[in-house]
């Protein structure tokens, strides 16, 4: 209302962006934050809801630009700096990005989640004493939450596991993840029935006859879906593969969601996001508006990643409506895997996390649907181990290369980081959480 009595107030312009934000519609806030920035191209506000706006929207080179021109011009908005770290790590600057975050911390900032979002960087870009300063805040925290002090134990589960002490840090985990499996405990029954579901359906699916397009004749970027389970080795592949000139990094994007969700609107029909929801009259309305938004999205590039872990239980539905779409599948070890996964705090769903048996049973529903999906479309899939991505990153990058016809990579691929068999300090912790 306030924005139609005074549509040239900047300010109502950032406040309003910000509520669509809160309400999902990164569109609509990004449209109101470019009729701001109109108005005040330098406006530290409306620089960094842009900036959170372009996180969302998993837009992290963008966001992080954004974000570093708020922490120069107005340093004591310390949310901008929270999200600039964030972006920077999902760039993978892990340096740049523990510099954010203990840049709060020297300005008295220092919250559980700046102190996580630290836990979570490599040891040797970290230069805070972690386990102190969570002694400090447990200290000065008059009225703990659950949250807080299930976060409190995963930051010192994660510290004391950089430090090599696996007994404390084990024992951290057990703590942090306990109370919040005894939360969700029925809604991973209800998820698991799902997944019964899908996997039932993928296993006696009839895949309609849709030829791969020829992509070396189509002028449409490749949409290459990177799928896997939760701390699989998806970015690390899709780090790898930036390196090509063709490739444009997309994250866990939303443009499956959006076009979906466009494609109900504009038949006039209830709202929904997932793929396999979509009715096929709607087909050629989705391919349009996934269209647009994926050339907005990739810019020059032939190749666009999305590393969605949700988009397994429609990856047919996606092959059938996206001809020229590819698929790369990573598996890894189950017990690098599992361990992963407990050590991570989930914002959202996940209701698996938070129990070693239900984490080893989501994995290995997760590895059964990759094997369905990829052996009904083998001409437009892969699937490649984690191990064998670390031990010879150049053939795995040549692989998924070839499989979206861009031709190899003349550039020099970064060296990734090397969490194989993270799990083996644990076995024994592990073999007792589950039973043997």
């Amino acid at each position: 209302q306030a924005s139609m009595l005074n549509p040239h107030d900047h300010a109502v312009l950032t406040i309003l962006s910000g509520g669509y934000l809160r309400l999902g519609a990164g569109t609509a806030a990004l449209r109101a934050l470019e009729q701001a920035r109109a108005l005040k191209p330098d406006d530290a506000d409306i620089l960094a809801t842009y900036g959170e706006v372009c996180r969302e929207e998993r837009e992290f080179e963008a966001g992080a630009q954004a974000l570093r021109a708020v922490s120069k011009r107005a340093p004591a908005l310390h949310g901008a700096r929270f999200a600039l770290g964030n972006c920077l790590t999902h760039l993978g600057d892990l340096k740049a990005a523990a510099g954010a975050f203990e840049a709060l911390i020297e300005t008295g900032q220092c919250s559980i989640d700046v102190l996580y979002a630290l836990s979570q960087l490599p040891a040797r870009v970290v230069k805070s004493d972690i386990l102190a300063l969570c002694d400090e805040l447990e200290a000065s925290t008059k009225a703990p939450t659950k949250e807080f002090d299930c976060l409190l134990a995963l930051t010192r589960g994660a510290a004391h596991d950089q430090a090599g002490n696996h007994a404390l840090a084990w024992k951290h985990f057990v703590a942090g993840n306990r109370p919040v499996h005894a939360a969700v405990r029925k809604v991973r029954r209800q998820d698991r029935d799902l997944e019964a579901f899908f996997l039932n359906g993928v296993r006696n699916a009839r895949f309609p006859e849709v030829p791969a397009a020829s992509l070396k004749q189509s002028g449409k970027p490749v949409s290459l879906f990177i799928m896997g389970a939760s701390r699989s080795g998806k970015t690390t592949l899709e780090k790898l593969l930036a390196s090509h000139a063709k490739v444009k990094r997309g994250y866990e994007n939303p443009i499956v969601e959006n076009a979906v969700r466009r494609a109900f609107q504009s038949a006039a029909l209830p709202t929904r996001e997932r793929i396999f929801e979509l009715p096929p009259p709607l087909d050629q309305k989705f391919r349009q508006f996934y269209g647009e938004e994926l050339a907005r999205r990739a810019g020059s590039a032939r190749v666009f990643t999305n590393t969605h872990p949700a988009h397994i239980v429609g990856a047919l539905r996606l092959a059938a409506v996206l001809p020229d779409a590819r698929f790369v599948f990573v598996k890894r070890d189950i017990n690098d895997m599992a361990l992963r996964i407990f050590m991570k705090r989930y914002i959202s769903g996940n209701s698996y996390a938070y129990d070693l048996n239900q984490i080893f049973a989501h994995v290995r529903w997760y590895e059964a649907m990759i094997d369905a999906v990829s052996g009904i479309i083998p001409d437009r899939s892969l699937v490649l181990a984690y191990e064998d991505v670390i031990a010879d990153p150049a053939s795995a990058v040549a692989a998924v290369a070839k499989l979206c016809a861009v031709g190899r990579t003349r550039k020099a691929l970064p060296k990734p980081g090397d969490d194989r068999g993270c799990a083996a300090p644990y076995a024994e912790f592990m073999l007792g959480a589950t039973g043997g």
